[in-house]
């Protein structure tokens, strides 16, 4: 059986962890039927929904978090907002050519 993971905020963990205490199910289970169940093209429920929206919102703040670090490391968090806008603006003239 393969093993899947995600990240999510410590926030998205509980409600998570909460919503399979509420179904009296292991986290794993709940996880897996619900990801089965959007998987073979069922109505997603409103539950179903919230959870795509935290496993979204999830890994949006890993990606942040990442692109922060990654911007510390190499000092481009010091840049003023002209500096980022040159920078965007050099970076489409070069897509572009």
């Amino acid at each position: 059986m393969a093993t899947l993971s995600f990240h999510a905020s410590p926030v998205t963990a509980r409600k998570i962890r909460s919503a399979a205490r509420k179904r009296g199910i292991p986290m794993s289970r709940f996880l897996r039927e619900t990801a089965e169940r959007a998987a073979a093209g069922e109505p997603v429920s409103g539950l179903g929904r919230e959870l795509e929206k935290l496993a979204i919102d999830g890994l949006a703040f890993a990606a942040l978090a990442r692109v922060r670090s990654r911007a510390a490391t190499t000092g481009l968090d010091k840049m003023t907002p002209r500096q980022i806008t040159a920078v965007i603006k050099a970076t489409r003239r070069a897509h572009r050519a």
